[in-house]
């Protein structure tokens, strides 16, 4: 465990990552293009916000920027709608 003292930033920065988490799942079937960039944004939000979690949010971002490249590629290869 880590020095650094809890704050109510890293709980919020926490959620925000979970949210994360979850749009990128989403996006990866629905609707690409509009999805997985909020999803990079909320994951780039919450790994400024937040000092105890860097590394979960890290993955977030790297989650997040996959699921981007993954949803494209789905709605592409399918003719799907990218927005």
């Amino acid at each position: 465990m880590s020095s650094v003292p809890h704050r109510r930033a890293d709980t919020v920065a926490g959620f925000l990552c979970a949210f994360s988490f979850v749009m990128s799942a989403i996006a990866l079937a629905r609707h690409p293009g509009l999805l997985a960039p909020t999803a990079i944004l909320l994951a780039l939000v919450a790994a400024r916000m937040t000092e105890r979690h860097q590394t979960l949010a890290a993955v977030a971002v790297a989650t997040s920027t996959l699921a981007f490249i993954g949803g494209m590629t789905v709605a592409i290869v399918t003719a799907a709608p990218l927005f």
